[in-house]
């Protein structure tokens, strides 16, 4: 595999638009098997999975990768040799901006980034990462409202519960910044809050589908559709019996990174349950798109006073927007409807208190589900990001 500087990497990226549909699946197999041969040379636990090929074999003969299990074994999955691509960043040049407008403006704007993350290592951090700056979620409200005023940005990057908090803080007139363009990414986010978000900072709001491990899977367009970045990254949807599909949702998705070295993905499980499309997006890009219908930990099952009760994650938000003095939250979901709870608060002396609001607070949520909770305890921990692939969820389920 070949070294690939910045300024190559947006060229690469802009050429594969002027392509015919031909020449793209070609380049797509030539990167997927540079990739193989390069995982497999390198990488012990690519060298194991792929014991079993000859030379000669197809795409669809390539055995998947278990993402969990690749978690749980990075010592072996980590290539002995990578090489620097920075085609990550390139896609996020050539594909974060919808409209041309909203670039201008950025460059116009020193291209000043501010990314809110859970992670120092977020894949959110594009080309322009001299004039980056990432704060942490985590961090007090007061601290990122201050941060966010004296950094002034013109792009900023948030999950949506972040930019919940934010648009609270713009109404309450204590947020002071006029970004071109708002990127929310990590969650779903919904059509109200991003109509609520366009309202209040008066500029274009965009969603991204992105992972850690894989980078910027997919971009949005002026149309509202996430278009996969296909030159680079290969889903392949498949069925219940693990049979390929064209369109529609499917039971599973395998997923390739083509650039990346390190900890190359190949053919790696998705958590994420995804709708293919095959109708033609009409901004003109062929790439194919997708919607995220959920992710496979979005949901949580309780046991109700009459049968099991379904919980999306996103329903807990609100139960600790107006509490004051939580800066974040953690729910723990053990068996017998058992919750420990881990709070990073403003003032530790305040913290019993608050921890009361919460319990209240979620016990009068899960109520008016129907739901009894044996137990509800303040855990002595922060909220913790997850060890083996670093990212962080509001609510983990440890049943």
């Amino acid at each position: 595999m070949e070294t690939i500087n910045l300024k190559e990497g947006i060229a690469l990226v802009k050429k594969y638009g002027k392509l015919t549909g031909k020449e793209r699946e070609m380049l797509i197999k030539q990167r997927f098997f540079a990739l193989l041969f390069h995982a497999r040379e390198h990488s012990e636990l690519y060298k194991e999975l792929y014991s079993g090929l000859g030379v000669n074999f197809f795409m669809r003969e390539v055995p998947f990768l278990d993402r969990d299990y690749a978690f749980a074994h990075r010592d072996k999955w980590k290539c002995d040799e990578t090489v620097e691509a920075q085609i990550g960043a390139a896609i996020n040049t050539v594909r974060t901006f919808s409209f041309d407008r909203d670039y201008r403006a950025f460059l116009l704007r020193g291209s000043r980034t501010v990314i809110i993350s859970a992670t120092e290592d977020s894949p959110h951090v594009a080309a322009w990462a001299k004039n980056t700056t990432l704060l942490s979620v985590f961090a007090p409200r007061e601290e990122l409202v201050a941060r966010l005023n004296n950094l002034k940005p013109a792009l900023l990057w948030a999950y949506p519960s972040t930019l919940t908090k934010l648009l609270e803080e713009k109404k309450a007139g204590r947020l002071n910044i006029r970004p071109v363009l708002i990127m929310a990414g990590g969650e779903a986010l919904t059509d109200d809050l991003r109509a609520l978000l366009i309202d209040a900072f008066n500029c274009t709001v965009q969603s991204t589908y992105s992972s850690n491990e894989l980078g910027v899977i997919a971009s949005e367009c002026q149309y509202g559709h996430l278009h996969v970045n296909d030159d680079w990254i290969m889903l392949e949807p498949l069925d219940e019996e693990g049979k390929p599909i064209t369109s529609g949702i499917a039971s599973s998705v395998l997923a390739t990174n083509m650039y990346k070295t390190d900890y190359p993905v190949i053919r790696m499980t998705l958590p994420d349950r995804l709708n293919f499309h095959d109708k033609i997006c009409p901004c003109g890009n062929i790439s194919p798109w997708i919607s995220v219908v959920s992710g496979k930990d979005d949901n949580i099952i309780f046991k109700g006073q009459n049968g099991d009760v379904t919980i999306d994650i996103d329903e807990f938000r609100p139960v600790f927007r107006d509490i004051k003095g939580i800066i974040s939250y953690q729910l723990l979901i053990y068996a017998g409807n058992n919750i420990s709870l881990r709070l990073k608060v403003n003032d530790e002396v305040m913290k019993p208190v608050i921890f009361l609001q919460a319990e209240q607070a979620l016990r009068r949520f899960f109520r008016e589900k129907d739901i009894f909770i044996s137990a509800i305890t303040l855990d002595a921990s922060r909220p913790l990001k997850d060890e083996k692939n670093g990212k962080f969820r509001s609510v983990v389920d440890c049943r």
